[in-house]
């Protein structure tokens, strides 16, 4: 009987406990757990996104491993980035910040200035190089003539080589906004612009193997200048450079206004001896200031003084040649430039002055000068460019102390004149 009470009764009370109990159990706490969730969720303390976050990371991120701290987004180190160098200039290298100047072009009667930089840009300077305005980034020339009545006018030719019977023909350019723009003109193909009116920038002198001509009108059309007096020059001599003498003048009052009464040119003959011409009659007929006893061995540049009639320098290969009276007495002096006058190649490049009569001189080697009564050339020393290969000069009347100086090469360099 006890048998069959366990049997049939406690074994299916006990079967009943152990199934009944734990789902109870079970449904209690899952129930407690929804109400809590819900609640959570409802408070204002949270919200979705911020669970959400929590319990699932963001796609393409790896959880962090237990026992690490996590780095903070958008703090991962990177290697440092190395400083470009500090740009450095000599000290008495002319820039326009950040570009060295590569050469300046101007007229010693006007403060107006242009200057090409290393990176091929041209600028302009109205107030002798102490403000600059961008004139372009892709000027067609490389140098030209400015013209001192209007800083606007330009002309650049290279001219035909001479030496060379097949070389290719040059074109000729104006520009009549500042060099903004540029016009080829046909007609004055394979010449070289050389001498502009100071009154007028429509009128010019330029030149080729053969002959010297004259523009009224820009350089448009062109009038042959063979030189009609007796001498002929310009039928064995190739004019290379010319030189105005635009402000002398008898009258103190009119010694400010520019004229074109005075006229100078070198030329060169086939062995490369020189004649200096002038003439009073805007180039019809010229006079040759050298005895032919005398020659003048290639000619390079000459200067004429703008308010001293009769005065000009002339640069040859033998040393500089003055006059002070239209050429009826020649002085050449060379003291202090024996290792330049050796040389067969060119060494004396250009030539200017100051307005105390001091001279300075553009060498293959340096700047020299001249005191007014001094005999022999000195070295200019304590420079940048105290070896380097000179090209050119420029000195304006508006600021008499410094001067520019163009280098082959390297640049352009300041020289401020002591005592000016």
């Amino acid at each position: 009987m006890r048998f069959l009470l366990r049997t049939f009764v406690l074994l299916p009370a006990l079967l009943l406990a152990l199934v009944v109990i734990p789902s109870a159990a079970f449904s209690v706490a899952l129930g407690a757990s929804a109400g809590s969730l819900d609640g959570w969720l409802a408070d204002g303390s949270s919200d979705a996104t911020g669970f959400l976050a929590f319990t699932s990371p963001p796609p393409g991120t790896v959880p962090t491993p237990p026992g690490t701290v996590p780095t903070p987004p958008g703090t991962v180190p990177r290697p440092p980035r190395p400083t470009p160098p500090a740009l450095t200039f000599l000290k008495d290298q002319a820039t326009i910040y950040p570009h060295i100047i590569k050469k300046v072009i101007g007229d010693r009667l006007s403060p107006t200035i242009y200057a090409f930089t290393e990176n091929g840009y041209l600028y302009r300077s109205d107030h002798d190089g102490r403000l600059w305005s961008l004139v372009t980034t892709a000027a067609p020339v490389e140098d030209f003539l400015m013209s001192s009545a209007d800083p606007d006018v330009l002309y650049s030719g290279a001219g035909v080589d001479c030496r060379n019977p097949r070389a290719a023909n040059q074109p000729f350019f104006r520009s009549t906004d500042g060099g903004v723009t540029w016009r080829e003109l046909p007609m004055a193909i394979n010449l070289r612009p050389l001498l502009i009116d100071p009154t007028d920038p429509m009128r010019l002198f330029a030149a080729d193997c053969h002959m010297l001509y004259l523009s009224m009108d820009g350089g448009r059309s062109w009038q042959e200048k063979p030189d009609n007096a007796a001498g002929q020059l310009w039928l064995t001599h190739r004019v290379i450079g010319m030189a105005a003498a635009a402000l002398t003048e008898e009258d103190d009052e009119t010694a400010s206004i520019p004229h074109w009464r005075q006229l100078y040119a070198i030329g060169v003959d086939r062995s490369g001896n020189g004649v200096v011409a002038f003439s009073d009659d805007e180039g019809e007929t010229w006079v040759n200031l050298v005895d032919p006893a005398t020659a003048l061995e290639a000619p390079r540049a000459i200067v004429a003084h703008q308010m001293q009639a009769g005065l000009i320098w002339v640069v040859t290969a033998q040393g500089v040649w003055t006059t002070s009276d239209y050429g009826v007495n020649w002085t050449l002096y060379n003291r202090g430039l024996r290792e330049f006058t050796a040389l067969r190649a060119p060494a004396l490049n250009a030539i200017t002055y100051s307005n105390d009569g001091a001279l300075y001189l553009a060498t293959l080697r340096g700047l020299y000068t001249k005191p007014g009564a001094d005999a022999a050339w000195k070295k200019v020393t304590g420079t940048s460019f105290d070896e380097l290969h000179l090209s050119g000069l420029l000195l304006t009347e508006s600021n008499p102390s410094l001067l520019w100086v163009n280098s082959a090469e390297d640049g352009v360099f300041v020289y401020r004149l002591a005592n000016r």
